[in-house]
């Protein structure tokens, strides 16, 4: 009886982790395309707002008075944007 309880056990977690694989949106790791990375060698920038460096694939950017500005966030660059107009 032990038996066949440990071997029902097992059979359901194989197949909740077959699932869970097959659908991210349940809780499953990202595929491939859906991860981004930081590629090697890749140049920080500095988040002017908070002062936070960030790889610049990920940065949020935005032209101010003719030069590109970088941020960490969307939220960072609003505030930033908005302590500017002061």
């Amino acid at each position: 009886m032990i038996f066949k309880l440990v071997i029902g056990v097992i059979v359901i977690y194989l197949l909740f982790s077959f699932f869970r694989k097959g659908f991210p949106q349940m809780g499953g790791k990202a595929g491939p395309a859906e991860i981004r990375t930081a590629v090697a060698g890749e140049e920080l920038v500095e988040d002017p707002f908070c002062h936070t460096y960030v790889p610049i694939g990920d940065a949020c950017r935005t032209q101010i008075d003719g030069k590109t500005v970088y941020f960490c966030s969307p939220k960072c660059l609003e505030q930033y944007k908005s302590e500017k107009k002061r």
